[in-house]
């Protein structure tokens, strides 16, 4: 049984991401990402002190991590803008411009 720890908070997975945490996988729920995580103990000692506001971290490092997740988002958003959908003529419909 493969257990994953989710999230949709973003800076939680990028604090996730900061301390080496694996990231199993994100994807587009409608405006939201979810991102999976390995679920193992690291991982929920790590989100308690997250919530409990007990965390030191590295500014620089913790924005880098924010840099990272950021783009994983933009990537999901542009593989998922990029698909063809077809409208109620028949027509498809790539980011608002139809081609015939």
């Amino acid at each position: 049984m493969n257990n994953e720890y989710s999230t949709e908070n973003f800076y939680e997975a990028a604090y996730l991401v900061y301390e080496k945490n694996r990231l199993v996988h994100a994807k587009r729920n409608g405006n939201n990402t979810i991102f999976l995580f390995e679920d193992n103990e690291k991982v929920k000692n790590e989100v308690d002190l997250f919530y409990s506001m007990q965390t030191a971290i590295d500014a620089l490092g913790y924005g880098s991590a924010i840099r990272s997740v950021k783009s994983m988002i933009h990537a999901l958003r542009a593989h998922t803008s990029s698909r063809s959908k077809v409208n109620n003529n028949g027509t498809n419909k790539t980011r608002g411009r139809k081609t015939v």
